[in-house]
């Protein structure tokens, strides 16, 4: 036994491993004899399954969820760790012949490590590409590390169906996946897979689902309905998306309980229109009500080129709504949209882009509706009297992450006007597309917005006009803005506008102009610690530009929908989550 006291190779890791002291407690028991072990070091033990829901509570949760902080590097050392030490108890055991093997001491102590090393490695795969790979090699390993691997419900719970029909993959993860919660996406189609005759790009009825194509499958899949917690659909056309939405509110009326809390249904066609027959689902013409009411559990709502019944659905108690390119006919009304937004009281993400209230006029008793706890705020494609009107429907304080975008073919300044001193705790700000006059009505509107928001640390930019950006380096003084609270007077040091932005994401803008800019920071004494240029756009980027950019501010290539180091670190702000 004495084996088991020597050290198991060294992981290749920095990393000093804090655990918490429950964790290594059998390797305390291991020289005793088992009449003297406590009960919760013998696998079978009503104590034992106590100590591993407690490790489950008291460690595990006690981690950020994975994706929220970059703990990837930790994740990776310690799950190295345990698989090193996975390997020495399997040496031993093999060194001590089959006595060994049904010695409970051993069993336990590699189980005990495999649980260690199960708590981190699930959590550094940072793609559903890696997740995938990861599960499959781990299958491959050996004969109990791949019947370990499929016992295990929940390891297979999260199916993403974007291998070729009849999705043999996908289906067998749906087995194994057994009672677990499940997280399903659906993918109309895969680059892999994608004959190169397939323009479907432009003929949207040319889609990979036909409606019956699309039956089949949701009707395997919601044998499990009720153990489905997540849900995302993208497809091109409406008849699998409406069949879908139609299919949800049959299952709950025959008397299936719906315990889905997040629901995504992208249709990614041409906006708002409707192309060809397929209008009707079994008879039906009117939309659906989602989940056939059954919406307790609904806490994430995502509708991109669809709608449902507004009014027959209940929707109390959303943590986020995201409507995009919805037709105003078939949009939710303005008072339906108010009695939303009222049930939501701890609304945390509201984006509205080409989806919103259909809109009427303004009561004389209108009052904004208060959203303390909106932290997320999206607004997109809409007109400039539109977005005014949608901006007058609430009040949102603690907004810290603050999107406007195709917001163009019109002057929006009234827009800036409109939210300047609303965003006071905002940290990051997003415009693409965004179109300010060049008059001095509009700087003076955006150096007011600016001077409103004295926390912003990240700005991210796309497709924006230059003196949009250069109102960044104005002198709020020559605006009129800084006066001493007492005196009036203005201040004699030159004060900056978000004076703490230090990251800044970038596409399709000049690459001179933003070293430039970045220079002008770095004189007024406010640098930029770090800029990122978006993958598809590197191309964009000449190498004199990337040269100018590198030696004022460090210049890095951000993958499109990646989220940054910074951006991470600001999902917790002042120890609140954004």
């Amino acid at each position: 036994m004495s084996d088991l006291n020597q050290p198991a190779p060294p992981a290749a890791s920095p990393f000093v491993i804090p655990l918490h002291p429950v964790l290594d407690a059998v390797e305390m028991h291991i020289k005793k004899p088992m009449n003297e072990w406590p009960k919760y070091a013998i696998m079978g033990t009503p104590e034992y399954k106590r100590r591993h829901e407690f490790l489950w509570t008291d460690h595990l949760k006690k981690f950020p969820p994975p994706g929220t902080v970059d703990t990837s590097a930790r994740d990776l050392a310690l799950s190295t760790v345990f698989m090193h030490k996975m390997v020495h108890i399997q040496r031993i055991i093999e060194s001590q012949g089959s006595a060994a093997k049904d010695d409970p001491r051993f069993i336990y102590l590699y189980d005990d490590t495999r649980f260690k090393r199960n708590i981190f490695y699930w959590r550094k795969f940072p793609t559903p590409a890696d997740h995938t790979h990861t599960r499959l090699l781990l299958t491959s390993v050996c004969a109990k590390w791949r019947r370990l691997m499929i016992e295990d419900c929940t390891l297979w719970s999260a199916i993403w169906f974007r291998d070729p029909p009849p999705y043999a993959r996908s289906m067998e993860w749906f087995k194994r996946a057994g009672s677990a919660p499940l997280d399903i996406r659906i993918n109309e189609h895969d680059a892999d897979w994608k004959s190169k005759d397939d323009d479907w790009r432009h003929k949207e009825d040319d889609h990979r689902f036909t409606a019956e194509q699309m039956e089949e499958l949701i009707d395997t899949i919601f044998v499990k309905v009720s153990q489905i917690r997540l849900l995302v659909l993208v497809v091109d056309n409406w008849p699998p998306a409406l069949l879908v939405l139609h299919k949800l509110q049959e299952v709950a009326e025959a008397g299936q309980v719906i315990n889905m809390e997040r629901l995504e249904i992208h249709r990614k066609g041409q906006p708002f229109v409707w192309l060809g027959s397929g209008f009707e689902v079994k008879g039906r013409r009117s939309p659906a009500v989602l989940f056939g009411g059954q919406t307790r559990a609904l806490k994430y709502l995502c509708l991109s080129g669809v709608h449902i019944d507004w009014n027959a659905t209940p929707l109390s108690n959303l943590s986020t709504i995201d409507l995009r390119k919805i037709a105003m006919n078939v949009a939710p009304t303005l008072n339906r949209f108010r009695e939303v937004l009222l049930a939501c009281p701890r609304l945390h993400k509201l984006s509205l882009d080409g989806a919103g209230p259909q809109p009427t006029t303004r009561k004389p008793d209108h009052v904004p509706i208060n959203l303390p706890h909106l932290k997320v705020l999206i607004i997109g494609g809409f007109s400039m009297l539109y977005s005014c009107f949608i901006l007058a429907q609430f009040k949102a304080p603690n907004v810290r992450d603050l999107t406007l975008m195709n917001l163009a073919g019109e002057d929006y300044t009234p827009v800036i006007v409109g939210i300047t001193g609303r965003c006071k705790e905002l940290r990051l700000l997003t415009l693409y597309t965004v179109n300010i006059s060049p008059t001095q009505r509009g700087k003076n509107a955006m150096v007011r917005f600016l001077y409103e928001m004295p926390h912003l640390s990240y700005l991210r930019i796309a497709s924006m006009k230059w003196h949009i950006i250069e109102t960044f380096n104005e002198d709020p003084r020559v605006y009129g803005l800084g006066r001493d609270a007492a005196t009036q007077q203005l201040p004699e040091n030159r004060p900056v506008l978000c004076p703490k932005l230090q990251t800044i994401e970038f596409q399709q803008m000049t690459g001179f102009k933003i070293a430039e800019w970045a220079a002008t920071r770095k004189e007024l004494g406010v640098p930029l610690r770090r800029a990122y240029v978006n993958s598809p756009y590197v191309g964009d980027l000449t190498a004199p530009e990337a040269d100018m950019i590198q030696k004022v501010v460090s210049l890095f290539i951000a993958p499109l929908g990646s989220t940054t180091p910074e951006e991470r670190e600001l999902v917790t702000c002042d120890g609140e989550e954004i």
